[in-house]
């Protein structure tokens, strides 16, 4: 499934989709229309799959909204992705409910 991304009135980017190394390139070259802030927060609930690419992805973002010490709240965390973090090491820098 193609991955899509909106922005809600409160900042939330809702993604949908997968989150892989096929899809984050392609979301990324859209940051720059995202209106976000430090109280930005992104909700996973309608993400279907995702990979180490897409933990990744999401460590950008905590980047791009913040000073990139985290954490970046994910609503609606797949037990796949906080799996990855978990192993990864960066469960610190994603808040994941």
């Amino acid at each position: 499934m193609l991955a899509s991304v909106k922005v809600s009135d409160d900042k939330t980017l809702v993604f949908s989709g997968s989150l892989t190394r096929h899809s984050v390139a392609k979301l990324w070259s859209q940051r720059k229309s995202w209106s976000v802030g430090s109280e930005t927060r992104v909700d996973l609930t309608d993400v279907e799959v995702i990979d180490t690419a897409g933990v990744a992805f999401l460590l950008e973002i905590l980047k791009l909204v913040g000073d990139g010490k985290g954490p970046l709240t994910c609503i609606g965390a797949s037990e796949q992705l906080k799996q990855i973090a978990r192993v990864s090491g960066v469960e610190s820098l994603l808040s994941l409910s």
